[in-house]
């Protein structure tokens, strides 16, 4: 069977990302999808508007047929290690042929190229990117200059200036340069193909049509334009994110997390500040000059963003004082071979053919019960579980409706199965 892999957040499930699915099995020729899938927190270090159950079942019901997850560490960490953590689980399943992204570009040859560059990191590049960050440059456009400067020179890009570097400040064409040097890293036999993003860019902020970026609809829905969210949303997404509204178990935004991360702030010493992930350079010392003064994590942000700090490295940073994830703690898990189980999440029962093919080819434990896991896990691997179980109950606190913000739904929440 031929089998292609996915790496998603579905924050929420929309239009777009249907017909990367449907696109995907179709330029892959595969038979089933493989969806490797944020949990309850994202790459931009925001908790997911819905939970990962929802948002698995949004899945689910269009077209991906088993969805796994990609580890919370991995889910809120840069673009390298982001795309390292999903490339892994879908690589060590044993059994994908293909992952296919979308990018804003749509040249595969481009982005290898751009990743084979990034795979040598050659001492040019090193002393590039040192020279471009000492000019107080946050380190992505630093690599960027770094990047362009040698790629230039070894491809002659000259009378593509622009498009080069506008390929390089995309997000989703970074995440597929990523996704492309872990699969060289990795030595994987995984073939990447790529599909370019139509109509909505990552970052517009509106509905314009019924394909639209999941910025957009957060914000649609924030500013409660319902009927709007329903244009750019399969009917069945948009039934089970309205559904998860009406339980009281979403909406979830990242400044209903202000107070926690104020009480930590408050009882936690500057230097346990500085082993946090993400937190260097002096970065705590602006986080506690600009705390007192602004209690809303998006006022905060703001208020630290400057040319060295970007917006979404700090995001990422309180995130990680909130869930409090360590620089030891992911450092020990990545020097370890990355994620140490494939935890599934739920699957289509016309897929259980596939779960089989898992059972026999995976070269990690599989999960699909959480609590049998936690109880038979030693080391590392119980390690991961529990920031996951901490992570999930952080996250259920801040439900809307009181009485589901539960402790232990890591323990209590079953594998989602849908007969279709």
């Amino acid at each position: 069977m031929k089998i292609v892999g996915l790496i998603t957040e579905y924050n929420p499930f929309h239009n777009g990302h249907l017909y990367h699915v449907q696109k995907s099995k179709e330029v892959t020729g595969a038979q089933y999808s493989i969806v490797v899938m944020s949990g309850n927190f994202v790459q931009r270090g925001e908790p997911a508007i819905a939970d990962k159950w929802v948002r698995t079942k949004m899945a689910l019901h269009c077209g991906a047929d088993l969805v796994i997850e990609l580890p919370v560490v991995y889910a809120t960490a840069s673009a390298e290690f982001f795309a390292f953590g999903a490339v892994s689980l879908l690589h060590k399943t044993g059994m994908v042929d293909s992952i296919c992204f979308g990018s804003e570009h749509g040249n595969l040859m481009l982005l290898s190229q751009i990743a084979d560059f990034l795979c040598g990191e050659s001492k040019d590049f090193q002393e590039n990117l040192k020279k471009h960050l000492s000019e107080g440059l946050p380190f992505p456009s630093a690599r960027t200059e770094a990047l362009f400067n040698l790629l230039n020179q070894k491809y002659s890009f000259r009378n593509n200036e622009n498009e080069l570097k506008t390929l390089l400040s995309s997000p989703n064409n970074i995440l597929g340069i990523e996704y492309i040097k872990a699969l060289k890293n990795l030595k994987s036999y995984i073939k990447p193909y790529t599909i370019q993003r139509i109509v909505a860019s990552y970052h517009s902020a509106d509905i314009e049509s019924s394909i639209a970026s999941a910025t957009a609809i957060r914000n649609t829905f924030k500013n409660k334009s319902v009927h709007e969210l329903s244009k750019a949303m399969p009917e069945e997404c948009f039934e089970l994110f309205m559904e998860a509204v009406k339980e009281g178990v979403a909406p979830i935004y990242f400044d209903d997390f202000s107070p926690d991360l104020q009480y930590l702030l408050r009882t936690t010493s500057q230097e346990n500040l500085r082993h946090i992930r993400e937190i260097s350079e002096g970065l705590e010392n602006r986080i506690l000059e600009h705390a007192s003064k602004n209690f809303l994590i998006s006022e905060l942000t703001k208020a630290i963003k400057t040319k060295r700090y970007t917006f979404t490295r700090i995001q990422r940073a309180l995130m990680n004082i909130i869930l409090q994830i360590s620089s030891k703690d992911f450092l020990e898990i990545q020097n370890n071979g990355g994620p140490q189980y494939i935890r599934i999440l739920g699957f289509r029962e016309s897929a259980r053919p596939l779960l089989k093919e898992l059972k026999q080819n995976s070269m990690l434990p599989i999960v699909s019960n959480f609590r049998k896991a936690y109880n038979k896990f030693k080391g590392l691997p119980k390690k991961m579980l529990e920031i996951e179980a901490i992570s999930t109950d952080i996250y259920r606190l801040h439900a809307p409706n009181p009485s589901q913000r539960l402790i232990g739904t890591e323990f209590t929440s079953p594998l989602i199965i849908l007969n279709k």
